[in-house]
């Protein structure tokens, strides 16, 4: 906190006013409300407006993170967050009210039932000191968020998530000048999940004007058709003891409920006795429902781009070792067998020839069970969509631009390598973070979070992350590592075998 300094208040458009905090020459406001808390009769309603207020409001503490279980709790674990998660929080430079500042919207992941916005991983103080107001939001996961309800669509429409994420873009525009952000200027960003919910918005109309440039760390763009989605919520209400209808659902224990996903999320063989396959990494995630989202998130990128081009700057990339973050640590990758890296395979679509062909690629020392179904599920869940998007960004969006994270994380004994998330302290700038360790060890390159931290700034500010764009003549990907470079890239072979599926 600055010393001797009063503390940072905003007016909002509706009057009321807020007061925050300062860190170290940033303003910085927790938990603000963008929707009204989904209780009640909203628990499972699109998201309502925020009701205004006329008095001076704390912003100094975050809102409650969306109802879940920590990583790695246990059958007895208490339930963390609560039902009053839909805020932002807003980090921002010490400037007045339409000073017409860049903003910068973090989407956080968490395979759509965990994570928070207010993760100190995530602190946005670093972004601010470059000159942009960065907005950090929370959405409504699990059950809440993206169970789907058949039938019941009237007071449960699907993908409710989404519709938070909407609803908080459509606060931004509203509310970011208070901040002196303009919204005229405004990119989104997130990783894992969160990439993929924005790919999700980049094929739903409602996002068009919402912002002006996207970043997508690690899409994650698989989602579930309504067979899948049902075969979930029979599997959670069977865990739970329920009836798999809304009404039983709803007032069953969140906790009991928080348990049934985590379970089905961390034991393969329950979802396969469940009947959920092996496409579900996860238990929940986004429904091709036909209103909400209309198709797979790359075919509805492609129809509305295509029906019309969008005034629109891309930034997308992935890891080289995607799938390590879940297959390392504790072992898993060798314990894999050669039946489930085939079952993977098939349900998803993917010939026996083509896992052999894919074998084959492989460096002789990485072609065992789990090194192969490492490989098929970071080029099915995260490496192959990025490629995607980026070729249909450079077709019809403004720009396109690329990105590769190859840095090898010496963590796990060195195995753990360029894994899923591993970039995100480096984006941030956060490498001192507890979390942020836990990825990359206590010595990771400070030149390397330098320059992917100044990138993601860069073109926040002008659409521009300092290298060649991405091209159908000129693929120029830039690929960051201890040194960095920029060159045209020539995709890994076995990406053609995704051609058909993804």
């Amino acid at each position: 906190m600055t010393v001797g300094a009063a503390a940072p208040q905003v007016t909002l458009p509706h009057g009321g006013q807020l007061r925050g905090l300062w860190d170290h020459g940033v303003r910085v406001f927790r938990g603000v409300p963008y929707a009204q808390a989904p209780r009640g009769a909203l628990r499972f309603a699109a998201p309502a407006p925020a009701l205004p207020w006329s008095d001076l409001r704390d912003a100094t503490t975050f809102a409650p993170m969306a109802p879940q279980l920590a990583r790695t709790a246990r059958a007895d674990a208490p339930m963390l967050g609560g039902e009053d998660c839909l805020a932002v929080n807003v980090w921002a430079p010490p400037s007045k009210s339409g000073a017409g500042l860049p903003v910068l919207v973090w989407v956080h992941g968490g395979g759509f039932f965990r994570g928070s916005a207010s993760e100190p991983l995530y602190d946005g103080a670093s972004f601010a000191r470059r000159g942009l107001v960065f907005v950090s939001l929370q959405y409504r996961l699990g059950m809440d968020g993206f169970m789907h309800f058949e039938g019941e669509d009237d007071g449960a429409p699907a993908n409710r998530g989404l519709l938070d994420q909407i609803a908080a873009l459509q606060w931004v525009q509203d509310h970011i000048h208070a901040w002196g952000g303009d919204p005229a200027q405004v990119t989104v960003f997130g990783q894992s999940a969160g990439a993929g919910a924005l790919a999700c918005l980049l094929g739903m109309p409602a996002s068009r004007g919402l912002f002006q440039r996207v970043i997508l760390q690690s899409p994650s763009v698989a989602c579930q058709t309504l067979d899948e989605a049902a075969a979930i919520r029979r599997a959670v209400a069977s865990l739970v003891g329920v009836a798999p209808g809304r009404p039983a659902l709803a007032s069953a224990p969140i906790g009991s409920v928080l348990h049934a996903v985590h379970r089905l999320a961390a034991d393969p063989s329950l979802r396969v006795r469940h009947g959920i396959g092996g496409r579900n990494f996860f238990p929940l995630r986004p429904v091709v429902d036909g209103q909400v989202l209309a198709a797979p998130p790359l075919q509805a990128i492609r129809q509305q781009w295509m029906a019309q081009p969008p005034d629109l700057q891309v930034l997308v990339g992935c890891n080289v070792d995607e799938m390590r973050l879940y297959h390392v640590p504790g072992g898993a990758i060798d314990r894999v067998t050669e039946v489930q890296a085939l079952a993977f395979a098939q349900d998803v679509g993917l010939s026996t020839e083509a896992v052999r062909a894919c074998r084959a690629l492989l460096p002789p020392a990485q072609q065992t069970p789990g090194e192969l179904l490492s490989a098929l599920q970071s080029d099915f869940y995260y490496r192959v969509p990025a490629q995607r998007i980026a070729a249909l960004a450079s077709e019809w969006a403004q720009s396109a631009h690329r990105y590769e994270f190859g840095w090898a994380s010496p963590q796990w004994q060195g195995r753990l390598g360029a894994a899923h998330a591993v970039e995100l302290p480096f984006v941030f700038g956060n490498l001192h973070t507890t979390q942020g360790q836990e990825f990359t060890g206590v010595a990771p390159p400070a030149n390397l979070a330098q320059a992917m931290h100044q990138s993601w700034a860069s073109f926040a500010r002008q659409g521009d992350p300092g290298w060649a764009r991405y091209g159908g003549d000129t693929p120029w990907v830039q690929h960051f590592n201890t040194a960095s470079r920029c060159e045209i890239h020539s995709e890994p072979a076995r990406f053609n075998l995704w051609q058909g599926i993804l």
